[in-house]
């Protein structure tokens, strides 16, 4: 899901590039984002349990068009979920529910093309077909991760180790995790958009001037992401200003519990914006060359300890 509204507020420093301009490189790639892509080309087939290998074909062939033009795939796995995201995939659970519901009804009533809407916003990627997809992988010889838990965190990780040269994703998070180099909205001819994390300060629509990527990640917490819901009526400008006005997020937080009208902010609302904010900066990861679980970034001192009781499990258990 990613930051909402974070993407068209970066559109003045997109800059439109191709596959071909990254021949040689390696880039990681969200296997996850590619698996429901395919998925909506057999969306009823999976929903009603029918066999399929569409999903399949459909990731091969975006394999093959990285090859095609010289580019090396790393594909990164999700893999078992965060305690700090159990409302989001609630809330996701809910609304596949709903939308399988509404399809079965349609479909039952003769109105086939309604409901492969329906199928479509209802259909999950499981992780049997995963290993299916990864089973094709090994067999084309395709580097591959499962991470421990978050695609976003490993694929962020790879970055910063110098193991990939960009991220391939559509998911906005992987900038405030501060990847240097992410390109969206790649299409099946090869086309995307690039985003630059040393452009952010160029940004026309709002103002990042001597703002740090800490300032940045709060003002993204601050307007809702997947690890904290939005505070009612809280979006990125106004998220901007506040923290501008205040600096600290704990004093733009007690400002708005007590003057902003449009907020309900729970009682709980800072100790959850802190381990959001830790989540992004130590989450859990697999580190491929020492073949160990490690955090994205080297934890403080003062935290080592902490983080290995079951205080921290919001991190990854």
């Amino acid at each position: 899901m990613g930051i909402q509204g974070l993407l068209p507020l970066l559109k003045s420093i997109e800059k439109p590039v191709h596959l071909k301009d990254y021949a040689g490189q390696t880039l990681a790639v969200d296997g996850y984002v590619w698996l429901h892509k395919g998925a909506f080309s057999c969306a009823q087939e999976l929903c009603l349990g029918q066999p399929t290998q569409k999903y399949i074909t459909y990731f091969m062939r975006k394999i093959d068009m990285f090859k095609f033009f010289g580019v090396k795939p790393y594909v990164v796995f999700d893999g078992g979920y965060l305690p700090s995201k159990a409302a989001t995939e609630q809330e996701r659970l809910s609304r596949r529910e709903e939308s399988k519901k509404a399809a079965m009804e349609l479909l039952h009533s003769g109105k086939s093309k309604q409901a492969q809407d329906h199928f479509r916003k209802c259909v999950d990627v499981t992780p049997e077909m995963a290993y299916a997809v990864i089973q094709a992988l090994e067999a084309a010889q395709v580097d591959f991760v499962v991470a421990p838990y978050e695609a976003d965190a490993q694929m962020a990780y790879l970055e910063m180790k110098g193991l990939v040269h960009g991220i391939v994703t559509e998911d906005s998070d992987l900038l405030v995790f501060g990847c240097k180099r992410v390109i969206f909205k790649l299409d099946q001819y090869g086309s995307g958009i690039e985003i630059l994390h040393e452009n952010l300060s160029m940004v026309r629509d709002i103002s990042f001037h001597e703002w740090t990527m800490t300032e940045i990640r709060h003002m993204c917490i601050l307007a809702g992401c997947d690890y904290l819901p939005s505070i009612p009526g809280m979006g990125l400008k106004t998220a901007q200003r506040v923290l501008r006005r205040f600096k600290t997020f704990e004093r733009a937080i007690k400002h708005l519990r007590m003057e902003y009208t449009g907020a309900k902010i729970k009682a709980d609302y800072e100790e959850a914006f802190r381990k959001a904010d830790l989540t992004f900066l130590y989450a859990r990861v697999y580190d491929p060359v020492s073949h160990s679980m490690v955090h994205l970034n080297a934890v403080p001192e003062e935290l080592e300890e902490l983080v290995q009781t079951d205080e921290y499990d919001f991190l990854g258990p």
